[in-house]
């Protein structure tokens, strides 16, 4: 199959179980085998084509399982690292509100290290450089510096995905994925 450009390089397919629960994100040409070969149904397209010698086809946007998969048990959080926490926080400093690219912000522990303050999930939150040398080894309140919400760990392994591609989700899956986008 030849494809219409490059565009097609980066393009997500989300999957969706027979009841319209999202699974997961997989590439184009994984969707299309499962189409062509008729285990799932296609709900929506993205607006490229790919071609064959004799033949056009829209690219899947959004799939559906004809038979249910029952899930496999999973890991009920995500693995913990400095990339998921700045997901979490959705690439913002947790005490300016300032949205930044991952190599201007840091990790900061909302109970510091000298306090015995741990490296975990509800202890290390996204913040800017200035904020971060502003608070120092002192806590939120002791800085005058309130955190916008208060940290938590990340409840599942397919909302990394979601929040890698938040800014870029196709308008066709915001039906399907609702609250996940909100957080």
């Amino acid at each position: 199959m030849a494809t219409s450009g490059s565009v097609l390089t980066r393009t997500r397919v989300l999957v969706l179980n027979a009841g319209y629960e999202p699974v997961k994100i997989i590439s184009w040409q994984r969707a299309m085998l499962l189409w062509l070969s008729e285990k799932v149904d296609v709900l929506d397209h993205h607006s490229v084509e790919v071609h064959t010698i004799s033949s056009s086809f829209a690219v899947p946007s959004v799939i559906r399982v004809r038979q249910y998969v029952r899930p496999r048990r999973e890991r009920r959080t995500v693995s913990f690292s400095r990339s998921h926490i700045f997901l979490r926080d959705n690439y913002c400093c947790q005490y300016c509100e300032k949205q930044l690219p991952a190599k201007l912000l840091t990790l900061d522990h909302v109970i510091p290290v000298t306090r015995g303050g741990p490296g975990t999930w509800e202890n290390l939150v996204t913040s800017c450089r200035t904020c971060n040398q502003n608070k120092g080894s002192r806590t939120p309140e002791e800085a005058g510096m309130p955190l916008m919400r208060r940290p938590s760990k990340l409840p599942m392994n397919f909302i990394p995905d979601i929040l890698l591609l938040r800014k870029q989700v196709p308008e066709s899956w915001k039906v399907y994925l609702g609250n996940l986008l909100a957080s």
